[in-house]
């Protein structure tokens, strides 16, 4: 009989819980969808078009524990720059469904390519998160490999002066 009440606490447990999480998503809040993140294409996107303004470019992944680390920092860092400079991200080996997950739980408001491998080629990426700063006239100023805070960010971008 005590294995039954155990087992009938644990189903009603999971139950509140799974209704709990529905009703997080649900309704009036800020579920992010694929229209919500602009996705641009790995062929279309190019560092010139940019060009007038500092451009940084974020090299993630959803899978990635030290690309959620900064996140928070990066986010924050995105929306206090917003005006002076544009951001990218560039997602390496991920899942759009998971791209808007985590733009999503960031907070994350800027357009995003889907690496199909070439990008992270071109600008020889070895490893996620990569961080890079280009001046306003599209020249890299500046790489931070690794997971970043909000001083190094904020550093970084001043060299885009």
């Amino acid at each position: 009989m005590h294995t039954r009440k155990v087992w009938l606490l644990v189903t009603l447990l999971v139950v509140v819980g799974a209704a709990s999480a529905l009703g997080a998503c649900g309704g009036s809040g800020s579920s992010a969808s694929s229209a919500d993140v602009q996705f641009l294409s790995p062929k279309g996107f190019m560092v010139a078009d940019y060009g007038g303004k500092p451009l940084v470019v974020n090299y993630f992944g959803s899978w990635c524990g030290p690309c959620n680390a900064e996140a928070a920092d990066l986010a924050a860092f995105s929306k206090a720059q917003s005006g002076s400079a544009a951001f990218v991200g560039v997602a390496v080996n991920d899942q759009q469904s998971d791209v808007v997950d985590f733009m999503s739980k960031y907070g994350l408001t800027y357009p995003v390519v889907l690496d199909d491998n070439s990008l992270s080629a071109k600008d020889g990426i070895t490893g996620v998160p990569t961080t890079i700063f280009y001046d306003a006239s599209g020249q890299e100023v500046d790489r931070i490999v690794g997971a970043a805070t909000l001083a190094q960010f904020n550093t970084s971008f001043a060299k885009t002066q």
